[in-house]
C-alpha cells in the first residue's frame, strides 16, 4: 500500500505448488493484479552431479537448503526467460522479506524508463566469502575466455581491486531491484550464466543471484546506465528512509508494539 497502490503494476509470484487457499488469502490481500507463475525444475540438480559420488556428497556440505540454492539459480538466469516475464520491458523484484517502512513519493520504475537505465540497486553490501566460494575464480576464467579486461570498466573497478585482480565481495544487493528485461535475456547475460551453470556453482557452492548479477553488470554496462534508486527500503538487519524522509529514522516495529516486531518503520 506504500508504493504500488498508485500505479498497479502487476504483480508476478513464482512458486512451486501455493495451495488455492494461500493464493486466495494472498489476492484477497492486495488491491493490485496478481500473477501466480507455476515453476516445476528450480530443483532439478543437474546429471554431472547427482549422478558423481562426490559431488552428490558435496551437495550436504552447504548450509543453506536446497531450496535457496534452486533460487539463487532461477533468479540468476532462468527468471528472465519464463513465459509469464515475455510481454514485460522492466522488472522489479522484492524478496519476500523486503518492504517499505515509509511511503515511495515518487516511481523508480518510471524513473529507470526516462533514465534508459538498464539495471537499478538500492544499497551495495558485502557478501560473505564462504558464500560465494570459487565465484571469483571461475568468472575471471570467464574473463579470460571472452577477452574482458577483470577492472575495464568503471563499475568492476569498484569492484576489483587493482593490486591482485581479487573481488572486494561488495554486491548490489538484489533482495530489491528494478532491471531491463531485454537486457537479461540477451546472449551475452545468458551465456555468462550458462557458463556459471555448467560448472555446477550454484549447487555446489550456492553461488547467489547478487552476485551474478554484480559482475555481469560490470562486465558490459557503463555506469550511467545503473541507476541508484533512493527509496525507503528494509529488509533484515537494512533500512533506509532515504532523502524524502530526511527527518525520520529507522524504528523496529516491536519497539512500536506493532508487528511484524523485527520489521523496521520510518518514524
Amino acid at each position: 500500500h506504500r508504493f504500488n497502490r498508485r500505479y498497479d503494476y502487476p504483480v508476478v509470484i513464482f512458486n512451486d505448488g501455493l495451495s488455492e487457499e494461500h493464493r486466495r488469502q494472498i489476492v484477497h490481500s492486495s488491491d493490485n493484479r496478481i500473477w501466480f507463475a507455476y515453476v516445476d525444475d528450480y530443483l532439478d540438480v543437474p546429471g554431472m552431479i547427482s549422478k558423481d559420488p562426490t559431488r552428490r556428497a558435496m551437495l550436504d556440505e552447504v548450509k543453506w537448503s536446497m531450496g535457496y540454492r534452486g533460487m539463487c539459480r532461477f533468479r540468476s538466469g532462468t527468471i528472465f526467460l519464463q513465459p509469464v516475464m515475455g510481454s514485460f520491458q522492466y522488472a522489479m523484484t522484492l524478496d519476500t522479506d523486503g518492504y517499505f517502512p515509509a511511503s515511495l513519493e515518487h516511481d523508480p520504475i518510471a524513473a529507470m524508463h526516462a533514465g534508459n537505465y538498464v539495471y537499478t540497486f538500492s544499497h551495495l553490501l558485502p557478501d560473505l566469502p564462504g558464500a560465494v566460494k570459487h565465484f571469483w575464480e571461475y568468472s575471471l576464467m570467464y574473463m579470460r575466455m571472452k577477452d574482458i579486461d577483470p577492472r575495464g570498466t568503471e563499475i568492476l573497478k569498484q569492484f576489483v581491486r587493482e593490486d591482485d585482480l581479487q573481488w572486494n565481495y561488495q554486491l548490489y544487493m538484489n533482495d530489491i531491484e528494478i532491471v531491463q528485461l531485454d537486457w537479461f535475456r540477451s546472449e551475452p547475460y545468458q551465456d555468462y550464466f550458462r557458463y556459471l551453470d555448467s560448472v555446477g556453482g550454484f549447487w555446489l557452492h550456492r553461488w547467489g543471484d547478487h552476485a551474478v548479477r554484480t559482475i555481469a553488470v560490470g562486465m558490459w554496462l557503463p555506469k550511467d546506465r545503473v541507476y541508484e534508486m533512493d527509496i525507503p527500503y528494509g529488509h533484515q538487519n537494512y533500512c533506509r528512509c532515504s532523502s524524502a524522509w530526511p527527518n525520520r529514522t529507522c524504528t523496529r516495529e516491536g519497539d512500536l508494539g506493532g508487528q511484524p516486531a523485527k520489521w523496521w518503520v520510518c518514524t
